[in-house]
């Protein structure tokens, strides 16, 4: 089934959700649903649909969560490859939607689908940096496991045209798995839980590394802060 083509015109939200080497989601996300633990997921429906033969089933999970993913993409890579690498995404799920069998939601299982595609473009491109998030911990040491998000909501910054660009300019500078954990937290707004499935990090490590990540992005958005503020007034 032909994918409807995202338009090079799509204007990119401040963060709402909907929402190359290739790599299959995990298997962990293929598992049966067990539909009375928790609410079920209406996305599910669309995909039993289309795996019944609906056409139109999954052109409406597209325009349902071809801005969340296409907000992912183009703020992990950046450039006219982001079209590209989305219409990649979407592609990979319709081929891979019969082994979704809804132990994660719908969207978990599409943005985890996004970061392999995100994370496989980069190393291809060999343009992934040397730092790690870990490289992290020493300047900016760990201080218990249970951090909450009191340091900031980097999407805050965002009010302005001027301030996004800046935003989106720090952010391509820092690793790629701390750019992803702040795009999924403060820009997607996943939960705790759903980033945990989508990087296959435990709970306590997501928040952990979220931590440091805004830490490290408060330190490299400072510079210009100082100068917008220099310049109030």
């Amino acid at each position: 089934m032909p994918l409807p083509v995202l338009g090079r015109n799509a204007e990119r939200g401040s963060g709402s959700r909907g929402g190359t080497l290739s790599a299959p989601p995990p298997s962990s996300l293929s598992a049966t649903v067990n539909a009375s633990s928790r609410p079920a997921d209406p996305d599910a429906l669309l995909v039993r649909q289309h795996l019944s033969g609906d056409a139109k089933a999954f052109e409406q999970l597209f325009r349902r969560y071809q801005t969340p993913i296409f907000n992912l993409v183009t703020r992990m890579v950046r450039g006219e490859d982001a079209y590209d690498l989305t219409q990649d995404v979407f592609l990979k799920a319709l081929r891979s939607l019969k082994s979704f069998r809804g132990e994660a939601k719908f969207s978990t299982w599409l943005f985890t689908i996004a970061r392999h595609t995100c994370l496989n473009y980069i190393r291809h491109k060999a343009v992934i940096s040397e730092d790690s998030i870990e490289g992290q911990q020493e300047e900016h040491p760990g201080g218990g496991t249970e951090l909450m998000d009191q340091d900031m909501d980097v999407a805050r910054l965002c009010e302005t045209r001027e301030l996004q660009r800046i935003v989106d300019g720090v952010l391509a500078t820092m690793p790629p798995e701390a750019r992803l954990l702040l795009i999924l937290r403060d820009f997607e707004q996943l939960s705790y839980d759903e980033i945990s499935q989508v990087t296959e990090l435990s709970i306590v490590n997501v928040k952990s590394k979220i931590h440091r990540a805004r830490l490290a992005f408060k330190k490299r958005f400072q510079p210009y802060l100082e100068l917008l503020e220099g310049g109030v007034g």
